[in-house]
């Protein structure tokens, strides 16, 4: 028993690392958060009244507010361009009429953009995990941002999202039943079975024999189960990673 048990050691070490590595490059994080910043142009009290009249570039208005809006990247992979849906654009509503953007650098590339009258876009293209985007507004009125959800599995959250409420949206996640899952319990449940034939084993040889090597055999297919699909899984991540790449920029 003693080759066995080494070489089921040496298996099992194997597979947790086949199988963390997969998943790792499989599941990588992809991730958007989100920040807004508002500062009013008018101390308390200062808006117009019946006979005062405050106009930006001939505009009238009434509580302009600068409104900063920051994007970025958060997680550990890119967010490729068919992560849209239907090629629609992440817009962000800023529930009051925009009356001037700010001059911003040119950037190359995904970036947030205005669309009159209340909105902040960016459209579909290659999101580099280190992508990052600012612009400023000053918009009539007091904001309340709404974003649209059009990345399904992807979150685009809040800067400052307690705690509690990401431990919710976590516990409202269904566990994905995977064949890489499977093998892996498969493996696990080998494991256990040979852990108990083991114990058997000091008190009675001869019985622990044909259960070791049932283990052994589960323990073995599920190995070899789990480097097939990691093998499969790794050349299909490669394969999507060179088209999210190839896609827009």
């Amino acid at each position: 028993m003693g080759i066995e048990l080494l070489v089921s050691v040496v298996g099992i070490i194997i597979a947790t690392v086949v199988s963390v590595w997969t998943y790792r490059k499989m599941n990588p994080k992809r991730q958007l958060r989100y920040r807004v910043e508002a500062s009013p142009l008018l101390a308390a009290g200062a808006g117009a009244g019946d006979r005062l009249t405050i106009a930006l570039e001939g505009r009238p208005v009434t509580a302009p507010q600068m409104v900063t809006l920051s994007l970025w990247s958060s997680g550990t992979a890119d967010i490729g361009s068919n992560a849209f849906d239907a090629g629609t654009p992440l817009t962000f509503d800023l529930g009051a009429p925009i009356v001037e953007e700010m001059p911003t650098v040119g950037i190359a590339g995904a970036h947030l953009e205005v669309v009159l009258p209340n909105q902040v876009v960016l459209r579909p293209a290659l999101i580099h995990r280190k992508f990052q985007s600012t612009i400023r507004v000053i918009v009539d009125g007091t904001p309340d941002v709404h974003v649209n959800r059009v990345l399904p599995d992807i979150d685009v959250l809040r800067d400052g999202v307690s705690e509690t409420a990401r431990a919710i949206d976590t516990s409202r996640k269904r566990l994905k039943i995977t064949p890489l899952l499977v093998w892996t319990g498969v493996l696990i449940l080998g494991t256990a079975g040979l852990i108990v034939s083991l114990v058997i084993y000091a008190f009675d040889p001869g019985v622990s024999a044909p259960a070791g090597g049932i283990s052994m055999l589960i323990m073995m297919s599920a190995l070899v189960a789990i480097i097939v699909i990691g093998i499969y899984r790794f050349f299909k991540w490669v394969g999507r990673n060179i088209e999210a790449r190839s896609g827009l920029r």
